[in-house]
């Protein structure tokens, strides 16, 4: 079913998530689109464009609650809010991506690994010189005792 903002013009199918449908751009209760405007028998197309335009004349228009600048400026608006959700999404994948990369032994390929500390690998090359077998290694693995 089709609905309609009061308050910028905003025409949009319901919404089966949400119990009240709300405008995506201003926030307001959005309202059904009575039968009259739509094409007999289906309730989510408009007669034609012309009653559509009837539509915005007749029920957004005229009432209290409209906003001029908001039905010149919805599509800034609703294009500014997509940029900020692609943002925002973009940094949750990146987030999680982080999270799941973990360390695995190339050796035994166990995640039971841990990092070989600076002071680690100081004493390992104080002792041992260039023998040391920690010099250029970043891990030791738990499992199978390997340094990588």
């Amino acid at each position: 079913m089709l609905h309609y903002c009061k308050k910028c013009g905003r025409i949009a199918q319901e919404s089966y998530t949400q119990k009240v449908q709300k405008c995506d751009c201003c926030e307001t209760i959005m309202l059904p689109v009575p039968p009259k405007y739509l094409f007999e028998g289906f309730d989510i197309a408009f007669k034609d464009k012309e009653t559509e335009r009837l539509l915005i004349e007749e029920l957004v228009k005229t009432s209290p609650e409209f906003d001029q600048y908001l039905f010149d400026h919805r599509d800034e608006i609703l294009a500014k809010q997509s940029v900020e959700f692609n943002a925002k999404m973009e940094h949750g994948r990146a987030v999680l991506e982080n999270a799941s990369r973990k360390v695995t032994c190339p050796y035994c390929k166990s995640t039971n690994v841990k990092k070989i500390g600076q002071l680690n690998r100081t004493v390992s090359t104080g002792l041992f010189g260039l023998g040391s077998k920690k010099i250029g290694k970043q891990w030791h693995c738990n499992g199978c005792g390997s340094d990588f």
